[in-house]
């Protein structure tokens, strides 16, 4: 299993995918969408960026109104398709090292694997973090699979733009973790190190990003 971290504008990332995925997310956020049911082309046609950006930035109000003030200030970004974007591979073992480090730091009585598998989702102390999700020090590296530019913390699951259920988090409040947690493994100690550093620096590099330019963050699997 492959993994990618992508940081730009939700615009931008849905503008890649088929169009059957735009007309969906013009339904999930009752935006019209005679042109996307028209357009054809290849994913990226610059015809459905009105009808996607407008989708997006309903489902952005929509979460204003769920979160209300639990949030510090407006829930803003640049929606622009054409503002900056990055895309960079952790890798499934090197996101998944990362993860189980932080997992492990919530336990550090259960030892850390040898090695990083493929089935790595199955490790004890990872699945004891997520399922009491309160109170993790590491909440946002362990929980979120879409990370907003905006400073909270708590992580949320709510519907994503088009309709599928997902785990939302803060890429400043993620930003401050990741650093914490590389403060606490320093490159060359456990057996997970290797690996987890080069997960880890491709992790905070994004998540400096998303932070210094202000645009989402988002795990692509």
């Amino acid at each position: 299993m492959s993994i990618d971290v992508y940081v730009g504008s939700l615009t931008h990332y849905y503008l890649e995918s088929p169009v059957t995925v735009i007309e969906r997310m013009a339904r999930q956020q009752r935006v019209p969408y005679t042109v996307v049911h028209h357009a054809d082309g290849p994913p990226g046609n610059p015809a459905l960026e009105p009808v996607t950006r407008a989708a997006v930035c309903a489902w952005r109000d929509g979460l204003r109104q769920q979160l209300g003030d639990r949030l510090d200030g407006p829930l803003e970004w640049d929606e622009s398709p054409q503002g900056p974007c990055f895309t960079d591979k952790p890798g499934w073992g090197g996101y998944g090292a990362t993860v189980l480090l932080a997992a492990h730091a919530e336990h550090p009585r259960l030892p850390l694997p040898d090695d990083i598998s493929a089935d790595w989702p199955d490790d004890p102390a990872y699945l004891a973090v997520i399922s009491g999700r309160a109170g993790s020090r590491f909440d946002q590296i362990l929980i979120p699979e879409l990370w907003l530019p905006w400073s909270f913390a708590f992580t949320f699951r709510t519907q994503d733009a088009t309709g599928q259920e997902t785990e939302v988090g803060s890429s400043p409040i993620l930003l401050d973790q990741l650093k914490a947690l590389r403060a606490e493994h320093p490159d060359g100690g456990g057996a997970l190190d290797p690996v987890a550093h080069a997960g880890l620096t491709v992790l905070l590099r994004m998540a400096e990003r998303s932070v210094c330019h202000h645009i989402p963050m988002k795990l692509d699997f």
